[in-house]
């Protein structure tokens, strides 16, 4: 389940999603800042920074090949 922190200065999303790092499951930690989004996996330190237009450019070019494979499936399915 996803949750929201209660910090005033800063907003803290704590996913449900795990990772495995170094043998452990941690949950995925978003602090949403102005013009960044820092990710991290809970109880560690190192942080990733990414914007919010890599994120959007990521998830275009997912969806591109996703059309892709499709569209590909089709092609296959009306041959004989």
């Amino acid at each position: 389940m996803t949750q929201l922190s209660k910090r005033k200065t800063r907003l803290c999303v704590e996913y449900s999603d795990a990772v495995r790092e170094r043998g452990r499951l941690r949950e995925v930690v978003m602090e949403i800042q102005p013009y960044l989004i820092m990710v991290r996996l809970k109880g560690t330190r190192t942080a990733f920074p990414i914007s919010p237009a890599a994120i959007y450019h990521a998830a275009a070019k997912l969806e591109a090949h996703k059309r892709m494979a499709e569209n590909k499936a089709t092609r296959k399915a009306r041959r004989p």
